[in-house]
């Protein structure tokens, strides 16, 4: 799988105990509800991340209720870093592409590319340059 960038601060917990590539199933299947780590839902969970990261959540939160973050930032970097475009990485995450040009602008483009520049076709004629 391809590197993942690092994570935002509000996954950085989840992807410490469980790595990058399980979190980002985690979010994808579940971001934005609560699982009961312990309980009914602890089935579904290791189908979502594996055993071993559903273990080490189980280890982690007990019987408790998990808040799935959205994480939508963070994902639209991995998607970025996975070779989608900013298109695609918004289609993904769910969001617009001004949220994915937001979150490159904060974060920087996992690939170390800098976003293109917008311009308009106003510029072609700018004589200035």
């Amino acid at each position: 799988m391809t590197a993942l960038p690092p994570p935002t601060d509000e996954i950085a917990r989840l992807v410490e105990l469980i790595g990058p590539e399980a979190a980002l199933r985690l979010v994808e299947a579940r971001g934005g509800t609560r699982i009961y780590v312990g309980g009914r839902d602890s089935g579904v969970l290791a189908e979502i991340v594996g055993v071993d990261a559903a273990a080490a959540l189980h280890a982690r939160y007990g019987r408790e209720d998990l808040k799935v973050p959205i994480a939508r930032p963070w994902r639209v970097l991995c998607y970025l870093a996975m070779g989608l475009s900013q298109e695609a990485a918004a289609l993904k995450a769910g969001c617009s592409r001004n949220t994915v040009q937001r979150a490159v602008a904060e974060f920087g483009h996992p690939g170390g590319r800098q976003p293109r520049q917008a311009s308009s076709q106003l510029d072609m004629f700018d004589k200035t340059g």
